[in-house]
Formats: C-alpha cells, sequence, structure tokens
C-alpha cells in the first residue's frame, strides 16, 4: 500500500485505473507501468480481500460473500440483482451492492444482527475498494457483459461515518475510475453528529446520496432502538439539514429517511404522527419504509396492513415514500442482519 500511495499521481492514476479493470489479474499486467516498477509492485497484494464463502438464494438473485482480509478479519458483502426494464431487450441485468465499511459494528442497534458482534476495526480505503472489486470481477466470471453493478449502498456492516476518512477516499475512487455516478451510491447512517458536521462542511466530501437510519422520531424512544442515539440529536438535525440542503443543493438531491417497522415499539399512530412531524422540517426527503428482519429481534414481522397504511399516509400528506423489498432473507443478506455467518 505504501509503495502505490508513494507514487507520482500520473502513476497512481494508471494503477487504479488497473484496478477496475477486470481484464487484469496483478500489477504484472499493467503494460503501462515501467518493468522496474512492476517488480517491485509484485510483492505487493492485488487484493487485500479474498473470497472466504460465498452464499446464494433460492429465493431471488441475491448472493452473499463472506471475505477474509489480509489480518484473517471477516467482512461480509451482498449481491443484489434485478433485470432493469430499460435494458430488459437487451437481458442486461443490473445489480446492487451492499458493502461494509467496519468489521463489525459499535452502534449496538437492537433491530441489527451485525450490531450484537460488537466492533473489530475500521476498513482501510483499499478494502472498501476492494469489495466493489470483487463483485465487479464475480460477475464479469459468472454472468458476463450482460451484468453490470449500477448502485453501491453502504449499509452493511458498521456505521461509514465513524470511519471518515477511509469511507472518503474510497467514494473519491470509485467516483473517477468507474461509470458509477453519485445519484447511484447511498451512504446509510445512525447518525453521528460530529462527523455529519464535517460533511456538510468538507469540500472534498462527494455529493453522494445520505440516508439516515431513523426508525423513530420520538426522541425519548428512539434511544431504546439505537443506544448512539445522542440527546436532542432531533432538534439537532432539523437545523444541520439545512445546512445540507444548501450543500447539496441539486434538484436531485434530497435526505432520505429509512424507518424499520418495530411491531410494538414504533408502529403506533403516535409514532406516524411524529415522524410526519419532524419529516415536515427536514426539506426535501424521501422515507423507506422497511419490514422488520424477525431474526434480529425474534419477534414477528411488522403487518402488511400497517407498512400499507402508513405508506398511504405518508404519499397523502405529499411525500415521496416506498417500502423496501426485502432480497437474500433466506442467507440472512438482507438488510439488518449481515453478521460475518456466511458458510
Amino acid at each position: 500500500m505504501q509503495l502505490i500511495e508513494g507514487q507520482p499521481k500520473y502513476r497512481r492514476d494508471q494503477i487504479l485505473t488497473a484496478w477496475f479493470d477486470v481484464h487484469a489479474k496483478g500489477y504484472g499486467d499493467i503494460t503501462t507501468l515501467p518493468k522496474d516498477l512492476r517488480e517491485k509492485l509484485s510483492s505487493v497484494p492485488w487484493m487485500y480481500a479474498e473470497l472466504f464463502a460465498l452464499q446464494e438464494s433460492q429465493e431471488d438473485q441475491t448472493k452473499k460473500a463472506l471475505l477474509r482480509l489480509a489480518d484473517g478479519a471477516l467482512v461480509e458483502t451482498v449481491l443484489m440483482g434485478r433485470v432493469d426494464k430499460k435494458f430488459e431487450a437487451a437481458h442486461e441485468l443490473r445489480y446492487t451492492i451492499c458493502i461494509s465499511t467496519q468489521v463489525g459494528c459499535p452502534m449496538g442497534c437492537v433491530f441489527c444482527a451485525t450490531g450484537k458482534m460488537g466492533f473489530g476495526r475500521n476498513l482501510s480505503w483499499q478494502e472498501i475498494v476492494d469489495e466493489i472489486r470483487f463483485w465487479r470481477m464475480y460477475l464479469d466470471e459468472n454472468v458476463g457483459e450482460s451484468g453490470r453493478i449500477s448502485n453501491i449502498v453502504l449499509m452493511g456492516q458498521g456505521e461509514p461515518l465513524l470511519n471518515y476518512d477511509n469511507v472518503k477516499t474510497a467514494l473519491n475512487i470509485i467516483l473517477k475510475y468507474t461509470d458509477i455516478g453519485p445519484r447511484q451510491i447511498t451512504l446509510s447512517t445512525v447518525g453521528v453528529p460530529k462527523t455529519m458536521e464535517k460533511m456538510v462542511a468538507d469540500p472534498e466530501w462527494p455529493p453522494v446520496r445520505f440516508a439516515l437510519s431513523l426508525h423513530n422520531a420520538i426522541e425519548e424512544e428512539r434511544k431504546k432502538l439505537i443506544p448512539s442515539h445522542q440527546k436532542d440529536f432531533l432538534k439537532w438535525l432539523v437545523g444541520w439539514s439545512k445546512t445540507y440542503h444548501e450543500r447539496f443543493n441539486s434538484r436531485t438531491q434530497f435526505i432520505g429517511i429509512e424507518y424499520t417497522i418495530v411491531p410494538g415499539e414504533n408502529d403506533s399512530d403516535k409514532h406516524l404522527k411524529a415522524l410526519i412531524k419532524l419529516a415536515s422540517k427536514l426539506g426535501k426527503v424521501r422515507i423507506n419504509l422497511i419490514p422488520l428482519n424477525m431474526a434480529a429481534l425474534k419477534t414477528t414481522a411488522p403487518d402488511k396492513e400497517i407498512m400499507d397504511r402508513w405508506h398511504h399516509a405518508l404519499m397523502d400528506v405529499g411525500f415521496t415514500s416506498t417500502i423496501r423489498r426485502s432480497q437474500g432473507q433466506d442467507i440472512a443478506a438482507a438488510c439488518g442482519q449481515l453478521a460475518s455467518q456466511c458458510k
């Protein structure tokens, strides 16, 4: 890594470009580099993550990979496939990949299996990038030209904003050296005020989409679901949202709100009214309702009628709202299920 980072900018560009070339299998394949540099780089790992185990869903086109890092740590990443109607005639498959930013997670959200693992360490920027490189090579070998990664979500293991510098570096590399644009990348966070403030003040932070894992709009109740919740966070959020919209003022930019419905905890009319009241103060938002993954809390899934009622209520008052379709349930690859248990 140090040898690569110590190269002149144009050499780094040549190396990083080759990282995303699925036909390159090592530094020896980068013919734009001089021979002596290729020989020096021969001792540097081509990737810092390798496949340890892979699971494939029998219900949909979801695959979950357990990657082993150089120090033996394990981290999960997910590939979710779909046929894009715009490209259906060409039989082109579009894929979303869910990537991790930490080994484990320190936030301890009660509905998330990853939170029960505890925290291992931050991923380096190359380890984050390697998750994308792994899936690009996988698709090239198993699907061919008909499959491509169209979206990336930072919703895997870990809290991205607690690994700020590595995440920022990885995002900027992905945006520069792939054909994936900022509107196709979403970063999800439970809310870290210090780094959220840093993000909107940082001219080098890329304009990727932002999603807040809210899950309860009542201040005193949110902490029960999200132990890392800071006092008066929701009041602070209203002011921060104004700064966010000033910093990212594109017509396509919005604040995403993720709300996992937990039966008996946050699904009453009181909670719906609180969500509407808070969201109305946050400017341009989109609200994504998420069915609880039962394995996380060992409880029942939310009633479909409740999900539909919330969805229609939010739409009726003018919000853009969706209900997330969970994929990979049978291989524990859905939201909140990643816990490095791929077998």
